[in-house]
């Protein structure tokens, strides 16, 4: 309850801040885009880690705000930087399981990229394995709506559910982003 209470004034205070971590073009070197990275900036704590205030997020509401700050966020830096005269990037923006199915996803995106002015097809949506192993046909009706206003639909952290690449078959996807524990240990083995 404490931990829901401080996150709460944190983003009344400004104390959350999107990182971005560059995607990059291994055969060029070219810079492609960017994932934002949530993260609380505590006056008192210092940076407090996802890991410990997104569980609490999800289960106290409070990440239907936090998804908003972050989609709003992010499409303004976005069009900040073309406005800038920076290359096309594409920003990739997490959205978590209880964002997706207890959120208008759709709604809060098309409003982001309205109030913004970011082109809807440089926003990539990364939607865990599990939003859509969870209730598919739900899912599939966002994905849909997501795919008409022009997103880029990514899968993020497969392998850690229980979905397979034929029943993802049936989703409109662009990318697929394998889970870390998969590939971690490439180069010794």
């Amino acid at each position: 309850l404490a931990m829901e209470a401080r996150l709460r004034r944190a983003l009344d205070l400004g104390h959350m801040r999107l990182f971005y971590q560059p995607q990059i073009d291994l055969s060029t070197g070219r810079l492609m885009g960017a994932e934002a990275l949530m993260r609380w900036m505590d006056p008192d704590e210092g940076m407090i880690s996802p890991a410990r205030f997104i569980p609490v997020a999800e289960s106290s509401g409070v990440i239907g705000p936090l998804g908003l700050w972050v989609l709003g966020e992010a499409c303004r830096q976005g069009q900040e930087w073309r406005a800038a005269g920076l290359p096309d990037l594409t920003i990739a923006v997490n959205v978590s399981l209880h964002q997706f199915l207890l959120t208008d996803i759709a709604g809060a995106t098309a409003e982001a990229l309205a109030e913004s002015g970011f082109p809807a097809q440089q926003l990539e949506l990364e939607i865990t394995e599990s939003a859509l192993a969870e209730q598919p046909e739900e899912a599939l009706a966002v994905l849909n709506r997501l795919r008409g206003l022009g997103q880029r639909l990514a899968i993020d952290d497969f392998g850690t559910g229980y979905s397979s690449l034929a029943h993802l078959k049936r989703f409109p996807l662009d990318l697929l982003k394998i889970d870390q524990s998969f590939i971690r240990d490439i180069p010794h083995n």
